[in-house]
């Protein structure tokens, strides 16, 4: 029979599909026979035994070999052995090659998907994939941002804290939990922490206390998509203020025609809705108002100088009307409580944000929605590991001990940055993130 499975040792003897999988039998391919191991002594055979292991598939179906294998005892010491077979992960009763290719797909596939195409139960699935995340923690690092943004999510019942360099817009880390119990320790064991320039985030004050101790060169600025995101709720706010009034199916051509016209920046209009903009202003006078004011909110962060946009948040705040806008009141006690990091904005370097990260919070959820609701090591893994986002960059760099060692530093070390946001964008798009 043709050896269609190129596996040192065995030979297959006949082949047979039934169930939607392909199974293959075959034989250990026997030499002398050899001494015990435990005493050295004499064998003699003892019957065979037949296993059955998973193997890679073929023709796109799930593959099983059926092998048997000679068994001896030891004249000496009793002792019953069978030969050794490199190829096969005896503990999960599949071949080395095929938990290799579980390896290169677990973290960007789902584990269901996986088990289906493989024929390999999911808790297989999941076990092979723990033990890749472990090594994967022992041994890959990224290289630690000079840019560093920090944000959180709500997954798998919890906040989640969100690292990530915003520099090269790259994945750094994800915390399990946004506490200080849990960033004090991350800032404080960070490497290369003087590296650290700027930390964007928002306006939660632990942050900033968690990392203020240990990162001595940093300066925290608050983000703007935070900052001009209150804006907008200030409108919406005046929006939702107009719909109470109405009735319920008023309420619903309110919202579907007006809540995303009147978000949009004027550049952004088209010359339609320009013109229902308009339409607005005229028969919602109020709401048009509102919208003035979110605008000449936004368009401080426009100004490119520090301190002509001091100068128009003054004018800004200034002309709020005293008894009316609430929202935006609100929005003026929050610059003021944080006036110095908000504008530090206008010192940082090329006036970066944190939106991106933004975007990355709903990659990460949608893959939990994929998976059926994945652990958060899970979730963390598939984000911090992604193959494909990971080779947007020149390779990775490991701790002592792993099997390639840290290269010495030099002019022409190179380093990875972490998963590329953008790359995994894209591959959500695509249908590649699941």
């Amino acid at each position: 029979m043709f050896d269609l499975l190129n596996l040192p040792g065995v030979k297959p003897v006949d082949l047979h599909y039934g169930n939607r999988v392909i199974t293959v039998i075959a034989e250990v391919i026997e030499g002398p026979i050899p001494s015990c191991q435990e005493c050295g002594g004499p064998l003699h055979r003892h019957g065979r035994r037949t296993n059955i292991f998973a193997d890679t598939p073929m023709q796109m179906q799930p593959v099983r070999l059926e092998i048997s294998r000679p068994r001896y005892r030891c004249i000496t010491c009793s002792k019953i052995s069978t030969p050794d077979l490199l190829f096969l992960d005896e503990r999960r009763r599949a071949t080395k090659r095929l938990v290799d290719a579980v390896r290169q797909r677990c973290l960007g596939m789902t584990f269901h998907a996986l088990a289906e195409q493989t024929g390999v139960a999911v808790n297989t699935i999941k076990n092979i994939a723990q033990d890749l995340i472990v090594e994967l923690e022992r041994t890959v690092r990224y290289e630690t941002p000079v840019i560093m943004g920090i944000d959180e999510l709500m997954l798998a019942g919890d906040y989640r804290c969100m690292i990530t360099n915003l520099a090269t817009n790259n994945v750094f880390e994800m915390l399990e939990f946004r506490t200080q119990d849990y960033l004090k320790p991350f800032f404080q064991n960070l490497p290369d922490k003087e590296r650290v320039e700027w930390v964007y985030s928002d306006m939660w004050r632990p942050f900033k206390r968690s990392f203020s101790e240990y990162l001595p060169n940093a300066k925290l600025v608050i983000d703007k998509f935070h900052v001009v995101k209150m804006a907008s709720e200030a409108l919406d706010d005046e929006r939702k203020k107009f719909e109470s009034t109405l009735s319920k199916n008023d309420r619903v051509h309110i919202k579907k025609s007006i809540r995303w016209l009147t978000l949009k920046r004027p550049g952004n209009l088209t010359p339609a809705e320009k013109s229902a903009l308009e339409v607005v202003r005229q028969s919602i006078p109020e709401l048009g108002v509102a919208y003035d004011f979110k605008e000449m909110f936004f368009r401080i962060y426009d100004d490119p100088v520090k301190e002509s946009a001091m100068r128009a948040f003054e004018a800004w705040e200034n002309s709020l009307p005293d008894k009316e806008l609430e929202k935006f009141h609100s929005l003026v006690k929050t610059v003021h409580n944080h006036y110095d990091d908000i504008f530090a904005y206008w010192d940082s370097p090329s006036q970066i944000t944190n939106a991106y990260t933004e975007c990355l919070n709903g990659l990460i959820k949608m893959s939990n929605r994929i998976g059926r609701g994945y652990s958060y090591e899970i979730i963390r893994a598939k984000t911090l590991y992604a193959k494909e986002a990971r080779k947007v960059g020149s390779g990775i760099r490991l701790l002592p001990g792993a099997e390639t060692p840290v290269p010495s530093k030099s002019a022409s070390e190179t380093v990875e940055y972490g998963p590329h946001i953008p790359t995994l964008i894209e591959m959500a798009e695509t249908g590649k993130m699941d």
